[in-house]
C-alpha cells in the first residue's frame, strides 16, 4: 500500500470558504497551528486538513492497488494478455486512467495522484504507478463550438504543464457515435449507424483523432453533426431535460472507457465524491436503475460487452458478453470517503506555486442556489445536485449514509427469470430443467446502452403493472423478431423514449 504523502503548504492567501475564530484556538489534532478551518464539526488547521483529504484517497488507491494484485492476467485487460508473463503486474507496470470533468472533485484527485507519485519518488521508489488524463469536451451538452473549445484545450495545456508526470489528452464527444460497447442496433439505429460510419470524414485511412487535443476543421464538424443527428434519430428525439442529460452522461463513461481499454490501462478513476455517489444514487433509482446501483455505484469490476457488427446479434445472444470481454474494466472512486464541499476547498489550498483551483474554469454557483423558474427546465440529475448541496452544508452525515448504504448493496447476477430457492416452477420450467443454462444466460446479458446487467423479470412486471408494451415489440414488424429477448433496460428504455 502505498505511504501517505505530506500535503503541500503553499502561501496563498486563505479561501473566503474556510471558517476563521478570532480567538484562534488551536487544531483539534495538531494542537500546534491555529485552527482555521471547519472539517465536521472539528476545528483544524490547514495542513491537518489536507493530510485528511489525502489519507482519503490513499486509503482507497491502496485497496485499488491490492486488487490490480490480486487478479491474474487474464482478469483485467488485454494489457496484461501482451505480456510474456502470467504473474500479478509490478507496480511500475500499474497504468491507470483519469476521468478528468475540470471540476473541484476530479482536480482534486489528480492533485492527490501527483503527490503521491511525487512523495514514492522522493523517498528512492519507483512511481507506483502511470496515469493517463482524459477529459471528455462537449459532456455539458452539444453545439461546444469552436471558441468552447479552444478553452478546454487550454485549461487542459495548463494542468498538463502543472503535472508533466502524467498524459493528457480531450475526446470529444462525438466519438461516441459507433463505438463497438453500444448496442446500436437494439436502439433502433443500426442503419444510421451504419450510415454514418462509411462516410468520408471518419479518418478511414487509420489516423485516430481523439489522441490529440486538436482535430481538423472538416472532421471535427462532420463528428459534430453525426452525433446531432444521432440524438434527432432517435425514437422520443430526447423530449426531457433528463433523457438529454441521462444520455450525455452515458456517453461520457463510454468513451471513458474505451479510452482506457484502448491504452491498455488496469483500471479507470473517476472523481466521484461521497455527495457525487449520494446524487447518483438517488438520480439511477428515479431513472429506473435502482437495480444496478451495485455497479454503479461500487468499486469493482464492470463488464465491457461488444456490439460490433462481427458479434452474434441472434434472439438468444442479444445483449450478452462475447468471450472477449470476459474481463470487463476495474473502475474506481479513490475520493468516495470526501464530501464535495471539503474537496472544493482542497483546490483552494493545495498546489505549488499557485492552489490547483485558479487553473481550473470558474463555476457558477447559482446553477445549484438560484430560484427555479420552470421545473421542466432541469432534469433529475441537477435537481439531485440542489438537494444534496443544501443537505450537506446542514446535515453532511445523511449525505454519508447514503452513499455507504448504498455500498452495502451486493451485486446478484441473473437476480431475476431464474427458478427460485424452493425449486418451484417459474416461466413454464420445472424446477432443476434448465436451470443452469437459463442462470448462465441471465448472468451474461448486459443492457445495450448502459451496459448494467438486466433484471429481466422485474423489467417486464414493471411495465405489465404501467401497460406498457416492451420496447422492442414497438421497433420489430415481424413475429419472429418480437421473441427477441430484452436488449436495454427499463431506464435507458424511458430514457430513449422520454
Amino acid at each position: 500500500m502505498a505511504s501517505t504523502s505530506p500535503p503541500s503548504t503553499t502561501s496563498s492567501a486563505m479561501s473566503s470558504t474556510t471558517t476563521t475564530t478570532v480567538t484562534a484556538k488551536p487544531c483539534i489534532k495538531c494542537r500546534s497551528n491555529p485552527g482555521t478551518l471547519d472539517s465536521r464539526g472539528q476545528l483544524v488547521c490547514r495542513i491537518c486538513f489536507q493530510k485528511f483529504i489525502s489519507q482519503k484517497c490513499i486509503k482507497q488507491i491502496g485497496l485499488l492497488n491490492k486488487d490490480v494484485r490480486s487478479f491474474s492476467s487474464q482478469s483485467l485487460s488485454a494489457y496484461h494478455l501482451s505480456q510474456k508473463n502470467s504473474g500479478p503486474p509490478q507496480a511500475s507496470s500499474r497504468r491507470y486512467l483519469l476521468g478528468l470533468s475540470l471540476g473541484a472533485s476530479s482536480a482534486a484527485l489528480l492533485q492527490l495522484l501527483n503527490e503521491n507519485v511525487e512523495f514514492q519518488l522522493s523517498k528512492g521508489r519507483n512511481a507506483p504507478f502511470e496515469l493517463e488524463v482524459v477529459h471528455v469536451s462537449g459532456a455539458g451538452g452539444l453545439g461546444s463550438g469552436r471558441a468552447e473549445r479552444e478553452k478546454v484545450e487550454e485549461v487542459v495545456k495548463r494542468l498538463g504543464n502543472r503535472y508533466p508526470r502524467f498524459e493528457f489528452r480531450v475526446v470529444y464527444l462525438e466519438e461516441v457515435v459507433g463505438l463497438e460497447t453500444v448496442d446500436w442496433e437494439g436502439l433502433g439505429l443500426g442503419d444510421f449507424i451504419s450510415y454514418t460510419t462509411t462516410q468520408g470524414g471518419d479518418d478511414d485511412d487509420g489516423n485516430d483523432s481523439t489522441t490529440t487535443t486538436t482535430t481538423t476543421t472538416t472532421t471535427t464538424t462532420t463528428k459534430a453533426e453525426k452525433l446531432r443527428q444521432l440524438f434527432d434519430n432517435l425514437p422520443s428525439n430526447l423530449p426531457s431535460t433528463t433523457s438529454r442529460t441521462d444520455l450525455l452522461r452515458l456517453f461520457t463513461r463510454h468513451l471513458l472507457i474505451a479510452e482506457a481499454r484502448k491504452s491498455h490501462c488496469h483500471a479507470l478513476l473517476l472523481g466521484s465524491s461521497t455527495t457525487a455517489l449520494a446524487e447518483l444514487t438517488l438520480s439511477e433509482t428515479a431513472k429506473g436503475r435502482g437495480f444496478s446501483l451495485p455497479w454503479q455505484i461500487n468499486d469493482g469490476v464492470l463488464g465491457v460487452p461488444s456490439f460490433s457488427s462481427s458479434s452474434s446479434h441472434s434472439p438468444a445472444d442479444a445483449g450478452k458478453k462475447t468471450k472477449m470481454d470476459e474481463t470487463g474494466m476495474l473502475v474506481y472512486h479513490p475520493l468516495r470517503d470526501a464530501l464535495r464541499k471539503e474537496l472544493v476547498t482542497f483546490t483552494k489550498l493545495a498546489g505549488e506555486p499557485t492552489p490547483i483551483a485558479d487553473l481550473l474554469p470558474e463555476t457558477d454557483l447559482s446553477t445549484t442556489t438560484a430560484a427555479v423558474v420552470s421545473h421542466k427546465d432541469l432534469s433529475i440529475d441537477e435537481v439531485m445536485v440542489r438537494y444534496f448541496a443544501e443537505v450537506e452544508e446542514n446535515y453532511p452525515s445523511i449525505v454519508a449514509n447514503v452513499a455507504r448504504t448504498t455500498g452495502k448493496l451486493m451485486r446478484l447476477f441473473g437476480g431475476a427469470g431464474v427458478a427460485n430457492g424452493d425449486g418451484d416452477e417459474e416461466d413454464g420450467n420445472p424446477a432443476g430443467e434448465d436451470e443452469s443454462e437459463d442462470e448462465s444466460e441471465d448472468d451474461e446479458r448486459l443492457c445495450g446502452l448502459c451496459n448494467m446487467p438486466l433484471d429481466v423479470l422485474g423489467d417486464e412486471r414493471w411495465k405489465g403493472e404501467l401497460g406498457e408494451d416492451s420496447y422492442r415489440d414497438a421497433l420489430v414488424v415481424d413475429e419472429g423478431a418480437k421473441k427477441m429477448k430484452q436488449r436495454i433496460c427499463y431506464g435507458c428504455e424511458r430514457s430513449i423514449r422520454g
